[in-house]
């Protein structure tokens, strides 16, 4: 039965995007089932006395379970595939359709509101300048001036992370004018999509179907890349978070067992801190998609290419609001664009070349 799984799994992986599939998918569910499992073998949750080195026996003895096991985690993370965006969102805070997620999301919010609101006023805060005569004064001085200088720059750090400014697309009626997320994962993605675009007039969520097909082989690799990672951490937060929710009976045993929650809390703490590392990371790499792709993407729209910034900015601002409006005509829309077409005889607009490779 083993060499059936074994071909199957390896087969199903393939088809599915081969390693990609496996971590992304298969292996928080893997995690979370072998922990379960481990407990009931071992007796944890009956409140006996556990020993580890029977665990090794016990799965000598079962192969079968284990191969059902294998296979059931395959078809589990199968069906959950199309569901992992939307578990990146809600770890986002996209938590909208009922009242009480609602009613949650704006007290998340609101709090993070307040954290803006507060590095706001201590990035500002300065030591000031008192005439000192002695020298244990000069000294209490200057740590004063060293630590507030410290704590402006973890401010400073801190505002960094959170989404400022208008909206990417001028006319889009927007409440929310901070537009902040309730989770501190959201913000950064939001910061990183609204900040890669705006800065030359457009829009990621509105431009991205455009622009994506242009990006060259080495930088869609790496987005590619950073999107399974962030797919990955998230998932094992989730995992680890049901982990610990399956862990709670322990805390009845009083005894070193009793600490499984908390080590399972701290490991899906550990992996949302790295999907805001990564979601770091990857608002780098849209800026660089904007940065080096965008007159790509406008050549294969066979739109003029701008001369000026200022040209540029106000031609993209217009493409994007036309974009954003599906309903819309191009003539009425974009009445001072001109197009461009290209050469019959030279090889179309895009990314050209082979591919590179992993980054």
């Amino acid at each position: 039965m083993r060499p059936v799984l074994s071909g199957l799994s390896q087969a199903a992986g393939k088809a599915l995007g081969g390693a990609r599939f496996t971590v992304v998918s298969v292996l928080p569910v893997a995690v979370l089932t072998g922990y379960v499992t481990a407990l009931v073998v071992s007796g944890a949750y009956a409140g006996d006395t556990v020993h580890t080195g029977e665990l090794a026996g016990w799965t000598k003895n079962h192969a079968e379970w284990l191969a059902v096991a294998a296979f059931g985690c395959l078809l589990v993370g199968l069906l959950l595939r199309p569901f992992q965006v939307a578990l990146v969102q809600m770890l986002e805070g996209y938590w909208q359709g009922r009242a009480v997620p609602e009613v949650a999301a704006a007290l998340a919010t609101e709090r993070h509101r307040r954290r803006l609101h507060t590095a706001l006023v201590v990035s500002d805060v300065v030591v000031p300048e008192t005439p000192v005569t002695r020298f244990q004064d000069a000294v209490a001085l200057a740590r004063r001036r060293s630590r507030a200088a410290r704590i402006a720059a973890r401010a400073e750090g801190r505002m960094l992370r959170y989404p400022t400014g208008p909206h990417p697309i001028p006319s889009a009626a927007d409440e929310d004018d901070d537009r902040l997320m309730p989770t501190m994962l959201g913000n950064i993605l939001r910061d990183g999509e609204d900040t890669s675009g705006r800065r030359y007039g457009l829009d990621l969520s509105t431009v991205s179907h455009r622009l994506y097909p242009q990006l060259s082989p080495k930088l869609t690799t790496a987005v590619n890349q950073q999107l399974d990672l962030l797919d990955t951490t998230c998932a094992l937060s989730v995992s680890f978070g049901l982990a610990t929710l399956a862990g709670v009976p322990l805390l009845g045993r009083l005894d070193l067992w009793s600490l499984a929650p908390l080590v399972t809390a701290l490991l899906s703490v550990a992996a949302y801190r790295g999907s805001m590392r990564v979601a770091a990371d990857h608002a780098e790499l849209l800026a660089a998609a904007f940065d080096l792709h965008r007159f790509d993407m406008l050549t294969a729209l066979h739109l003029k290419l701008p001369s000026t910034p200022a040209e540029e900015y106000e031609r993209n601002t217009a493409l994007t609001e036309f974009l954003a409006s599906p309903k819309t005509l191009a003539k009425d829309e974009l009445p001072g664009l001109t197009y461009e077409h290209p050469d019959p005889g030279l090889p179309a607009s895009g990314p050209t070349g082979q591919p590179d490779g992993p980054a």
